[in-house]
């Protein structure tokens, strides 16, 4: 398998319409194809041949795989209604890295970071 790099934005509060029309803004300025399903949840950014998804989820269903992260943010569960994810292959760790971070200031979310994964 190929190394991927992923990104987490914790949000404080429910992923709604205001949060979905910053989140594509962000997307738009990276340029590149943007892709978005029907209901702003799931997003694909192609640039230069790489392929970036971001995912807007209830933080029920990313509980396990994400509490180690709110552990070290200091959030619980319960702080965090809903996670966007931010991925890519290691080749686009820069622009990932990048979205992440635009992401967490512009819908004043909580990131830690890029993490590598297999």
């Amino acid at each position: 398998m190929s190394i991927i790099t992923t990104g987490h934005i914790f949000l404080k509060r429910p992923y709604e319409v205001a949060n979905a029309t910053a989140l594509k803004q962000v997307l738009q300025e990276q340029g590149g194809e943007l892709h978005g399903s029907s209901d702003e949840r799931y997003w694909e950014l192609i640039k230069h041949q790489l392929i970036i998804t971001i995912k807007v989820q209830p933080i029920t269903e990313l509980l396990d795989q994400c509490q180690t992260e709110l552990s070290l943010l200091g959030l619980a569960p319960d702080d965090v209604p809903e996670v966007i994810t931010v991925e890519g292959l290691m080749e686009s760790i820069d622009l990932c890295q990048s979205i992440t971070d635009q992401l967490a200031s512009s819908l004043a979310g909580v990131t830690g970071g890029a993490e590598h994964c297999h």
